[in-house]
């Protein structure tokens, strides 16, 4: 379900982004701000190999491209500012999304092929929440990943099993 950003809340959220970045000390070269820029455009779930061949695909110089230990170094940054975050570890594969680009939404894992699925459902929040309420807890945030087979994945058991 990727959402695209228009050219003005992109500037606004890189913008954001640098301040965050200049808060802490940290130097907003033009190659992070590609990366940043990047991700802004990717619009969907990503492993930061992945980013890092679509970024390249993209730049028309290759010289001023961003090199592939400035993604990783920016991504992880970015993870620690609370802009992207991992939402699936397997073995040594994570995939990550960028959070601005998205509203509140969960996923659907498909444990056979890996295919990860969106979906939105604001009541879960709000029962999320008694939930927590009803136990004691003061709610802060949560996460969910509903683990199942795909469609397509059961579509193709059944055939090798006729």
């Amino acid at each position: 379900m990727p959402k695209t950003v228009d050219r003005s809340q992109k500037q606004l959220l890189l913008e954001e982004i640098e301040g965050k970045l200049k808060e802490r000390g940290l130097k907003i070269t033009e190659t992070r701000r590609k990366v940043i820029y990047y991700l802004i455009d990717y619009g969907r779930h990503f492993e930061i190999e992945d980013l890092v061949v679509w970024i390249r695909e993209r730049c028309r110089d290759f010289k001023n491209c961003p090199s592939r230990p400035t993604v990783y170094r920016t991504v992880k940054l970015l993870e620690e500012l609370g802009y992207v975050k991992p939402v699936l570890k397997q073995g040594h594969r994570t995939v990550y999304e960028f959070i601005p680009a998205k509203g509140e939404h969960y996923h659907l894992l498909c444990l056979s092929c890996g295919r990860l699925v969106e979906f939105q459902a604001p009541q879960i929040r709000e029962l999320v929440k008694e939930i927590a309420r009803k136990e004691g807890f003061k709610y802060l945030d949560h996460h969910l990943e509903v683990c199942g087979i795909c469609p397509e994945c059961l579509q193709r058991e059944e055939k090798e099993r006729d």
